[in-house]
Parts: structure tokens; C-alpha cells; sequence
């Protein structure tokens, strides 16, 4: 007679759930799948002008503005070669400050464009939220010129402005030294992965657990 053990009971809920785990994701993946399409489709429309009420990310924007002749750089690998992502504040009112990433430069061109001027700038491209540090991002040394990170209190109150919450990714050419940046949907998608191992898991307890039974 088959009866049911109290490890029986832990195999069938572990079971159920990496399962449940595995589906979940599967559904996480759908919907990412589906608001990634949706964001390429927004970055193939038309731009539209910049204002301060836009507050969603991937919107093609262009507008026209003077820089405050400060720039940030960061650390930013590009296949393989250290150099960095040029951020440059350009004021929206005597108050407000735009983020604009220019794009990438070589290590050995960065004093070619320390000095450079990027006033009456007509930018197009696109919103991005400005990403907060990680774990894995060093501490900026305020020491050095060049950082790791975008620190917005330590900006507002350097530059005595508040900030507009989105990044403007340029896309439009704007120094022959600088790499424009790409019209690029950047979301992680590791659901598919995700998936994959719960369900591996749930096979291998199930296999595991009916040699167990048939043991034992």
C-alpha cells in the first residue's frame, strides 16, 4: 500500500513550487517581451519637442539649449577599451537642469574635449531614467575628474539647480571625437533563464523523488 511520508509532503510542495517559480517567470517574460516592443516602437517614431512634463523613458525628444560649460565623466567600457560616457548639464530655466549623455570617448581623447563647448547643441534623442549606483559601482573620489556613477544630491547641490529626473541619451552627432549613442532598448531579460533552471530544478526533484519512492 502506497502511503504518503512526511518527506513525501516536502518533495510534492518543492515540486510545486519551482514549478509555480518556472511559470511565473515564463508570464514575466511575456510581459517583458511585450514592453520592450513596445519601447522600440516608441524610439521609431517621430521626436517630439522637450518639455518638462515628459516622464516616461524611451521618448524621442529634440530640443535646443546652451551647456553650462561643466561636464561629468564616467568610467563606461565600449567592446573591450576603457574610456567614458560624456554627460553634459544643459539648463532648462534659471532652476531646472537636463542630464544629456553625449556618448562614449577613448581615454586618450578626453583632453581634447574638457575645454570643448557644446552651446546651441540641437539634441535629439531619447529619455532614460539616470540609474542610481549598484553594489558593484566604486564610491566617486571627488579628488578625481573622472567617476563611476551619477550622484544627483551631490549635483544639485555643486551646481546649485535641481535636476530633471531623466537622462536625454543623444543620439544626433556632436563632436567628431565622440561615439554617438545608438537608439537602443536597454531592459534586462534573463526570464527565459530564469525559467529554464526552475523548471530543470523541478525536473531533477521529480526524478529524484520516484527513485527515491521506488527505493525506499
Amino acid at each position: 500500500m502506497f502511503k504518503i511520508k512526511s518527506l513525501d509532503i516536502f518533495f510534492i510542495f518543492f515540486i510545486f513550487t519551482v514549478l509555480s517559480l518556472g511559470t511565473w517567470q515564463v508570464y514575466r517574460l511575456y510581459l517583458k517581451n511585450n514592453l520592450i516592443s513596445d519601447l522600440e516602437k516608441n524610439l521609431k517614431t517621430s521626436s517630439i519637442n522637450f518639455n518638462v512634463d515628459i516622464d516616461k523613458e524611451y521618448t524621442k525628444i529634440l530640443f535646443k539649449k546652451k551647456d553650462l560649460n561643466t561636464k561629468i565623466f564616467l568610467y563606461h567600457l565600449n567592446k573591450g577599451e576603457i574610456g567614458f560616457k560624456v554627460i553634459v548639464p544643459y539648463e532648462i530655466n534659471s532652476s531646472l537642469l537636463v542630464l544629456v549623455d553625449k556618448g562614449w570617448i577613448r581615454k586618450d581623447k578626453i583632453n581634447l574635449i574638457k575645454n570643448t563647448l557644446f552651446n546651441d547643441d540641437i539634441i535629439e534623442g531619447y529619455t532614460r531614467k539616470i540609474r542610481e549606483k549598484n553594489l558593484f559601482t566604486p564610491n566617486n573620489n571627488i579628488k578625481e575628474d573622472f567617476l563611476y556613477s551619477v550622484e544627483i544630491d551631490n549635483l544639485k547641490k555643486s551646481l546649485n539647480k535641481n535636476i530633471y529626473p531623466l537622462l536625454i541619451i543623444q543620439t544626433s552627432k556632436t563632436n567628431k571625437d565622440i561615439i554617438p549613442n545608438d537608439y537602443e532598448v536597454r531592459l534586462p531579460n534573463n526570464h527565459l533563464q530564469y525559467a529554464i533552471t526552475w523548471y530543470g530544478l523541478a525536473i531533477f526533484t521529480i526524478i529524484f523523488f520516484l527513485y527515491y519512492r521506488k527505493k525506499f
